[in-house]
């Protein structure tokens, strides 16, 4: 399996791939790392209308990962692009290559046994999940976030049906008044939820989150720190 590590993630939350990759191989899975082979996934410029651009990255990636072995990914807007090359480029092999992308999360919950269980005695945190647009509306592969995350702490829904953060890729930096306004319809329905910690599969959602002062992380690193802390830590 390759973990495909993209451009905004690998920048700024290297982080979050090495959780992923520790989790995977908790498995007793081996991953692989694309890195600078694929750098980028052409998402943030298929947003913005740059189609021939986003297509020329489509390529590159596909040219980068061969093989038929399993691509998973651990951000939520890259993750729907992949698996939607062949849309965008239309040929067999861009088909066949979106046929191998899963999200990690779903993944993981079809192991979810492999996993170690929470140990005897540890209290079960609260972590209330934000599900990023490309994740919940695109890939609608949001359930198996919860699946996963389950297994260690107890998982509050927002009362928001989905509402989008106010990230949406570019959009909070090209349109900042709209996405501040949006982003605070989500902060009030975190408050509602009374919990201290949000688990965003999406780096642009958990970016945009903690600048609004958001102890927002990835599913994933929060599973990784309870398993190598032996509990939900706060205040990160």
């Amino acid at each position: 399996m390759v973990l495909f590590t993209g451009c905004v993630m690998d920048a700024w939350q290297r982080d979050v791939h090495a959780a992923v990759q520790r989790v995977i191989e908790l498995t007793g899975a081996r991953v692989a790392i694309s890195g600078d082979t694929a750098p980028c996934c052409g998402a943030l410029h298929e947003h913005a209308g740059l189609d021939t651009r986003a297509r020329l990255l489509a390529s590159r990636v596909i040219d980068a990962v061969p093989g038929d072995h399993l691509i998973l990914v651990d951000s939520a807007g890259c993750g729907a692009m992949l698996k939607d090359y062949g849309r965008l480029l239309g040929t067999a092999e861009a088909r066949a290559f979106s046929a191998r992308v899963r999200d990690v999360h779903e993944w993981l919950a079809e192991r979810i046994d492999l996993l170690p269980a929470l140990g005897a005695g540890v209290p079960r945190g609260k972590v209330a999940v934000q599900d990023p647009c490309h994740l919940r509306h695109v890939q609608k592969a949001h359930l198996p976030v919860r699946t996963v995350l389950a297994r260690y702490v107890d998982v509050v829904e927002l009362d928001d049906e989905g509402l989008c953060c106010g990230a949406g890729g570019a959009y909070s930096v090209l349109h900042p008044d709209m996405a501040r306004d949006i982003r605070h319809r989500k902060l009030e329905s975190i408050e509602r939820s009374a919990t201290a910690v949000v688990a965003s599969a999406n780096p642009g959602c958990s970016m945009h989150l903690c600048a609004a002062g958001i102890d927002a992380r990835h599913p994933l690193v929060i599973v990784d720190a309870i398993i190598a802390e032996g509990g939900l830590a706060h205040g990160r």
